[in-house]
């Protein structure tokens, strides 16, 4: 190359050589516009981070007020009717059956009466597991705090009794359904105690009650032949306790013999009938109880439910809760608020109540 083709293509690269030329600006653009891309990029993620920390910030206090909300459901009283009434789920659910059209076959009748007790078996099956969820979640299980129910009420009581006992018979009624299919209403009428209660068909109650009340009225008729009238403090008063309200097996009646352990079975339902009636009693009364309630509240005490209408076994209900009361029990104190002695009185009035000669209220 001559010197002066290299001067020229000197000259002629000068310009872009130059630090306030073309070549710098280029530089300063392609120095730009990477810059405002990257401010972009930096701009949006600051963008979304705001927003994410603005939508933090919004659920902030709604938590907070969740959690409010949570303590006050804690420290608020319940309605009457939530704490005297356990869940409608831990009783059957209601059977509808079908009518015989006249015109239909009766395989189409039998069909769909089969499909109603399906329908009747699987909604009380899953009301138990319902149950089971709903037990877990009570207010037994909740923490202490101050001012807030620190007692089971009575709705948590009859709730895990009911499930315990619908649990203790799962296993074996699920193999009879599963065998049985629709006929188990058929079979269920042959061993009526060991359907869950939440399964149990009208007519299984209905059985249930009708054998209890007439093994009732025949220990109340053996009595009238004692020479003197029984004493709920007599040996004799537990196993009359236990027929009475059901406790042991009918097949020692036949042999004349009080059931095993009959001390410490009645013991233990008279102590739990007088807890039973002193949150009655503290909840507001027989008045708060639905209709369905008030009949197991008197089958539970002994008393004659069927063919009773619902308005006589209120006040049934009401002269028991009455007879019962210990002495002292004012209308605004309760059984529990009184102390021990009270609750001890109260067993004895329970005891005295079920062994008294006419066996009604």
């Amino acid at each position: 190359m001559t010197l002066n083709a290299g001067l020229r293509i000197a000259r002629v690269h000068s310009q872009f050589l130059r630090p306030n030329g073309s070549s710098s600006a280029l530089v300063s653009l392609v120095a730009t516009s990477r810059a405002s891309k990257q401010w972009q990029i930096i701009s949006r993620t600051s963008q979304r981070r705001a927003a994410s920390t603005a939508s933090q910030a919004k659920e902030a206090p709604k938590s907070s007020s969740e959690i409010v909300s949570s303590s006050e459901r804690l420290t608020s009283p319940l309605p009457a009717s939530t704490t005297l009434n356990p869940p409608a789920s831990t009783r059957p659910p209601p059977l509808d059956l079908p009518t015989r059209d006249p015109s239909s076959s009766i395989f189409t009748y039998f069909y769909h009466l089969g499909k109603a007790y399906m329908t009747f078996y699987k909604t009380g099956l899953r009301a138990i597991f319902t149950n089971r969820k709903l037990l877990s979640q009570s207010s037994t299980r909740l923490p202490l705090v101050p001012d807030s129910i620190s007692f089971p009420t009575r709705s948590d009581v009859l709730l895990r009794r009911r499930v315990r006992h619908d649990l203790s018979r799962l296993p074996i009624f699920g193999v009879l359904l599963i065998v049985c299919g629709e006929l188990t209403p058929l079979v269920v009428l042959l061993f009526p105690r060991l359907t869950p209660l939440t399964c149990r068909i009208p007519k299984q109650a209905d059985a249930l009650r009708r054998i209890s009340e007439a093994r009732r009225a025949a220990s109340f008729r053996g009595l009238l032949y004692r020479p003197d009238p029984l004493k709920g403090s007599e040996p004799a008063s537990n196993g009359h306790i236990c027929r009475t309200l059901g406790l042991t097996s009918s097949l020692w009646d036949k042999i004349g013999l009080d059931g095993p352990f009959a001390a410490s079975l009645a013991q233990r339902a008279i102590a739990r009938i007088a807890a039973d009636d002193a949150m009655l009693r503290e909840g507001g009364g027989v008045e708060v109880l639905v209709d369905e309630e008030v009949v197991l509240a008197c089958e539970d005490r002994g008393i004659d439910v069927l063919g009773k209408p619902i308005d006589e076994l209120r006040s049934r209900l009401e002269e028991w809760l009455r007879k019962t009361a210990p002495e002292g029990v004012a209308a605004e104190k309760s059984d529990s608020s009184l102390g021990e002695p009270a609750l001890k009185r109260a067993e004895e009035k329970t005891r005295e109540t079920l062994v008294s000669l006419d066996g009604r209220i």
